[in-house]
Parts: structure tokens; sequence; C-alpha cells
């Protein structure tokens, strides 16, 4: 009869030890889980910088070797220019797969052309570049992907 009774406590032990690796292995597999969702953010977020950036320098260059002429950006890129007293604003519109798109429909991303040209001390043209999520404010800036602040330069500076 005594050795039933230190049967039955080992067994009693070893589900004791048994739900313990248990719970164990739960909170690592959850703590992993949390680092793989975790890395694809991080993913996500590193292609969408890599194609703002590219879409910034592609847009620069154009603006660079047309010499500052914003109609040209306006022809490379089928978007029409809006004109007020501060220079002059574009919007172009990307779908999530960063394809430009013609309408706001479809689009995701966005990006904010700002234009403005200045006499003083030489003309020279300013471009500022801001591509975001489709949506948000044109004047905050800081939500960004990526910005860009590109001067034709042939005398004085731009302000900013």
């Amino acid at each position: 009869m005594i050795e039933k009774q230190y049967t039955a406590s080992r067994s009693g032990l070893f589900l004791i030890e048994l739900i313990l690796s248990i719970f164990f292995f739960i909170v690592a597999a959850a703590i992993v889980m949390q680092l793989f969702v975790k890395s694809h953010f991080i993913s996500e977020d590193t292609i969408n910088i890599n194609h703002a950036l590219l879409h910034t320098q592609n847009i620069a260059e154009i603006f660079l070797a047309a010499n500052g002429d914003f109609s040209t950006i306006e022809q490379i890129f089928g978007t029409e220019m809006l004109s007020d007293a501060e220079g002059i604003t574009a919007v172009l519109y990307f779908d999530k797969d960063w394809k430009q798109q013609n309408t706001q429909t479809d689009a995701v991303y966005m990006a904010v052309l700002d234009f403005t040209t200045v006499k003083e001390n030489g003309p020279y043209a300013c471009l500022n570049i801001c591509i975001k999520e489709y949506g948000l404010e044109h004047d905050n800036t800081t939500d960004c992907i990526h910005q860009q602040k590109i001067i034709k330069y042939t005398g004085g500076s731009c302000n900013g």
C-alpha cells in the first residue's frame, strides 16, 4: 500500500513538470511571434522608404535636368499644377505598389511638390518634395516618408 502512494506522487510531479514546460514554450512562442510581426512591419516601412526615396530622386533629377523648369515635371508625370501667391504646387498619386495613378481613387501614397522661384540675388528655383501617405495634411511635413529640398542655384539661397 505504501508503494501505490509513492507512485502516485511521482506521476503528480511529472505532470507539474510537464505543465511548466508547456507554459514555458507558450510564452517563448508568443515572444517569437511578436518578433516576427515587428520585423514584418519594419520590412514594410523600409520598402516604403526605399520607394519614396527612388521617386524623390527621379523627380529631383528631372527638375535639375530641366534647369528648374516646372512645366517639364507636369509634362513627364501628367499632373496638373496649381498656382497661388506662394508658388506652384503639384501632387502625384501612387497605389499600394508605388505605381503612379492618374486619380485619387486608388491612391495610398502621394508626392506633394512645392515650386518657388526667387529673383533676389539672381534667379533660382526651389523644389520641395514631400512623399507621404495619402490623406495626410499638406502643411504637416513631419509625416513625410521622405522629404527633399532641391535648389537650382544661380545666386542667392532658398529661405526655410
